[in-house]
């Protein structure tokens, strides 16, 4: 029998099943396809990622934020615009109702530099040491209780205005050569109302413009009737001087020191912000005062450490060596040496020979961070009395230390709590006063004795000397300041440590 038939045909059928079988490997298992190339996460992605993983790294809050710092985008790719990356992250700050939003950070933002768009119109960094603009800060205010005109309420040291010699109490009668700046009121026991609201927006949208302006002709008339027009230029970065007024007043030897601070600038290597400290001090030891009132009313904060500065300088012989300040951060920064540094325990030195048997400090609602700080690390030793213009001081406990984000956004995540040494810092909603409501009497200028806020506190401090004239006389018929009567505000300054 001829097997050879057979044989081939079972080689045939043996190649032919292999053949099957390796097309079938070839259909079950492909060859796999290439990996995607990866994509490039644009500059505004980019810009959303950093905010996140700052945020989640140095806030105070970071164990409220879910953990994506693996792959930010995840999170980030959810929103729009950087600003709404950080307002979400903010929202899930734990809750504080009495806060706008609810939650405790309202603090954190951000600032498009060179004209970066985050998501809002904000634009330009936080303003430290310099300033922009004229200077000029405004309210209405009516003197025959018929007719509200603007009024200077605070001129910024260093800026054109105050070179040009405008000063608080100045109504603005004039701008650009247009007159046409007084609004009807009506005037009763319980204060003074605008007749027409659209009225009164047309004006302060007039005025607004012209402060934004790179000139300006301003006309003022000062409390004495007389009249002065002067012409401004508006400046890019003029150097603040944050001691606006300095004083000392005698009372049958009694004497009252008074320092009006619109800031805490950055004081180190004997800078000139060191050099004026030093000097107001130096007067106020060698005049041996035994109270001081401290002027914060329009004082938004600034430098942690030139609050501490001034705190110790007032502090003087009584806070020598004492505790002054603890600060309260998150997990990451106190295991990054690199930045903890920055957040070790303060003690007061002694930087002056002051005694002081009390200290008063003038305030208002726009009293914040730095300027609260510097009342709190005080009180625990120091006889403290507030006197204040509302019921409250601003509420800001807490500070930051800035990042840049891709040399595009200046990024400011709430990152410590201070504390004095009581370990007090749950004033979120402001500090207290001890006297409240108090008229900040913008009729006469800063350290007249006539002031209200001011002669309230010296009449405490020079007891035995009459100063209830003063406190009266201030209230001359027709001169009122109307709520919601502001025209622009100074902004807050924050609580800044510099790394």
């Amino acid at each position: 029998m001829n097997l050879e038939p057979l044989k081939q045909t079972g080689r045939l059928a043996t190649i032919a099943l292999t053949g099957l079988f390796v097309f079938s490997c070839k259909k079950d298992n492909p060859k796999p396809e290439p990996e995607p190339e990866p994509v490039e996460r644009t500059e505004a992605q980019l810009i959303k990622d950093d905010i996140y993983k700052y945020y989640k790294l140095y806030s105070l809050w970071d164990k409220s934020i879910p953990d994506y710092t693996s792959d930010p985008s995840q999170f980030t790719d959810k929103y729009g615009t950087a600003d709404m990356v950080l307002d979400a992250l903010k929202k899930m700050t734990p809750a504080h109702t009495a806060y706008p939003n609810g939650v405790f950070d309202r603090f954190s933002y951000m600032l498009g530099l060179d004209g970066y768009n985050t998501g809002t119109t904000a634009s330009g960094r936080l303003k430290m040491d310099t300033n922009d603009g004229y200077g000029i800060y405004v309210q209405l205010g009516t003197e025959d209780e018929k007719t509200a005109q603007p009024i200077i309420y605070f001129v910024e040291g260093g800026s054109p205005a105050q070179k040009a010699g405008f000063k608080r109490s100045d109504f603005i009668t004039a701008v650009n050569g247009d007159s046409d700046y007084s609004i009807a009121v009506t005037c009763t026991a319980t204060g003074c109302s605008i007749n027409d609201a659209s009225a009164r927006d047309k004006m302060m949208n007039k005025l607004n413009a012209a402060l934004d302006a790179g000139t300006l002709k301003l006309q003022v008339k000062h409390q004495d009737g007389t009249t002065t027009t002067k012409d401004l230029t508006y400046a890019n970065g003029y150097t603040i001087d944050p001691i606006y007024k300095d004083s000392i007043y005698t009372y049958n030897g009694n004497n009252v020191g008074y320092l009006a601070l619109s800031s805490f600038e950055e004081i180190e290597n004997n800078n000139v912000n060191q050099q004026k400290i030093d000097a107001a001090f130096d007067k106020f030891q060698t005049q041996q005062i035994k109270s001081l009132i401290v002027d914060l009313r329009y004082n938004g904060g600034g430098y942690v450490d030139a609050s501490a500065y001034v705190a110790d300088k007032i502090g003087g012989a009584i806070t020598k060596g004492k505790l002054m300040l603890t600060y309260e951060v998150n997990d990451y920064i106190k295991a990054t040496p690199s930045i903890n540094k920055m957040f070790q325990d303060t003690k007061f030195e002694g930087k002056s020979n002051l005694n002081l048997s009390k200290v008063y400090f003038l305030v208002s609602d726009r009293t914040a961070s730095a300027a609260e700080m510097i009342i709190n690390v005080l009180k625990p030793y120091l006889q403290v009395q507030i006197i204040a213009s509302g019921t409250r001081t601003y509420g800001k406990p807490v500070g930051f230390f800035e990042q840049v984000v891709q040399k595009k956004v200046s990024f400011w995540p709430v990152s410590f709590l201070l504390k004095n040494s009581a370990n007090f810092s749950d004033y979120w909603d402001g500090l207290v006063p001890d006297k409240g409501n108090i008229t900040d009497y913008v009729f006469v200028d800063v350290g007249d004795k006539k002031e209200t806020m001011l002669a309230t506190a010296l009449n405490d401090a020079a007891p035995g000397i009459t100063t209830k004239a003063s406190i009266n006389a201030v209230s001359r018929k027709g001169y009122r300041t109307l709520d919601q009567g502001e025209v622009n505000i100074r902004p807050d300054r924050g609580m800044i440590k510099k790394r």
